[in-house]
């Protein structure tokens, strides 16, 4: 599955801190970096999206609540 220049802007910004305010836009860039985070082999390139990912959960359960 290809991933769109979209997907990909919104995993980087995600990855430097940048998050949207959308819940469903969250959603999204947390698949796309699970399923990153899957294949990812560089340990330093893991802890990145695996602290990434840790924001978003954060944010979407701030944004449900």
């Amino acid at each position: 599955m290809e991933i769109s220049e979209e997907a990909k802007l919104d995993m980087k910004n995600a990855l430097n801190g940048k998050l949207s305010d959308n819940y469903d836009d969250l959603k999204i860039v947390l698949e796309n970096l699970s399923a990153k985070k899957a294949v990812t082999t560089d340990h330093g390139s893991f802890k990145q999206i695996d602290k990434a990912i840790g924001k978003i959960q954060l944010k979407m359960s701030k944004i449900k609540a």
